[in-house]
């Protein structure tokens, strides 16, 4: 009996180690797959959106100013194109290349194109090689000849429509270099530190990114592609996510946008993609598993987020006096919300115009429907023009009587000036 109990006992014991040794195999494979999941979508920050309406999906970390490398050239493509739309400039005009520039498109470590010669290339061959091959000197070319061979004015520009767009950035370079490379070529802004860089939040260029799609929605026939020719010369898409590369997921629908890196900013990355007809903008920067982690996300947003319509009233909005009726451009607003759960909808209206002249078609409101803590937004506009008050012309008449009155009493002098010498005349008769 006691043998018995002996072993019962040591058995006891054994099967306890057992079970505390699978218990601790278990963790420690829950714990090193957790390890590789967490690994496989490592980023700093993360920001998806609606391109179109411009809410939010998912964000980490999105409103944190940091180095975004050349991303930023997504600013200076946005600027381009809209001096191309207001015929400041043309596709096919041919663009000035400074001598730096040149040397620096035959750099190893900061060229993609190489630029022969000054006035080689025109606007719509270095636009490709700033978006597709990300050409530094392709890029700030772009800049200066939108400034009128300006550097410093452009960087201007950039940082006037950030605070226009009210996003959270600023921009010392074109192209998403720092000073300490710019200084070697003479494109280092007055003011700015040595190694001063562009600091933009990954929500901000999203938002970039957003009004790039809705200047040039068409931008997307060069940004997915994996290659292109350009002079004899072959641009090479660093986007891994594109066909014919290992990341490629056909289903997945992405259509570009642009990729960075640098020493600071890490790998950064700003992918558009369609799911349930809609475009998405996804934003990951400093990533050391760039393309996995956004491959991840993309999964992550179809398997877990769907759309529902909600419908937009016309609205009446006053502008100063007058009372106007805005409509929504789109009779629905399509709102992104998580399968798991059906949030409330919140509908509101805000109006934006303050003062005529509105011009029928104009944007003069929002429509704003938040789902949690996102909103989305459809631009209300105008049923009719509506024209500004004429200025009464009081001020005209005033000045047309007093001009009268000037030329009557000039009239009146000389009359009573004649009457004085004639009267003296007949005195001394």
């Amino acid at each position: 009996m006691q043998g018995t109990s002996r072993f019962t006992k040591l058995m006891a014991v054994i099967l306890t180690l057992a079970g505390l040794l699978a218990g601790l195999m278990t963790v420690t494979a829950t714990q090193a797959k957790s390890k590789k999941a967490q690994y496989r979508f490592e980023a700093k920050e993360i920001y998806v959106m609606d391109a179109k309406s411009g809410q939010l999906l998912y964000q980490k970390n999105s409103n944190q100013k940091r180095p975004i490398a050349s991303l930023s050239k997504l600013m200076t493509l946005y600027l381009t194109k809209r001096a191309i739309d207001q015929h400041q400039l043309s596709w096919n005009q041919k663009v000035p290349v400074s001598k730096p520039l040149i040397k620096m498109s035959k750099s190893y470590e900061l060229g993609s194109f190489k630029i022969k010669k000054s006035k080689q290339y025109t606007v719509k061959q270095l636009y490709q090689a700033a978006l597709i091959a990300s050409s530094n000197s392709a890029a700030i070319a772009l800049g200066q000849l939108v400034a009128h061979g300006n550097n410093t004015k452009f960087i201007k520009m950039m940082n006037q429509q950030a605070k226009q767009w009210q996003l959270d950035a600023h921009f010392v370079s074109s192209s998403g270099l720092d000073n300490t490379d710019l200084t070697k070529y003479q494109l280092q802004v007055p003011g700015t530190g040595k190694k001063a860089q562009n600091m933009v939040s990954a929500k901000a260029i999203s938002t970039v990114a957003a009004h790039v799609l809705s200047e040039f929605p068409t931008i997307t026939k060069w940004s997915s592609k994996p290659s292109m020719k350009v002079d004899k010369q072959v641009l090479v898409n660093s986007n891994r996510l594109l066909p014919g590369d290992v990341y490629y997921k056909k289903n997945e629908h992405v259509d570009g946008l642009k990729t960075g890196f640098t020493n600071s900013a890490g790998l950064c990355l700003t992918a558009s993609f369609w799911h349930h007809g809609r475009h998405l903008i996804a934003t990951i920067i400093d990533s050391n598993t760039i393309f996995s982690s956004m491959e991840k996300l993309i999964r992550s947003i179809e398997k877990n987020y769907t759309t529902e319509t909600v419908k937009l009233h016309d609205q009446t909005v006053s502008i100063g006096k007058h009372q106007v009726t805005a409509l929504p451009q789109d009779s629905r607003a399509v709102i992104w919300r998580t399968k798991a759960a059906k949030p409330t909808l919140h509908q509101s209206y805000a109006g934006e115009a303050r003062k005529l002249p509105v011009k029928k078609g104009s944007t003069i409101g929002k429509a704003l429907v938040k789902v949690g803590n996102s909103t989305a937004e459809v631009p209300m506009l105008a049923a009719k023009t509506l024209q500004a008050p004429k200025k009464k012309s009081t001020d005209k008449k005033t000045g047309h009587e007093s001009f009268l009155a000037k030329v009557g009493h000039f009239l009146g002098g000389i009359i009573s000036s004649l009457v004085r010498v004639i009267g003296d005349l007949f005195r001394h008769l």
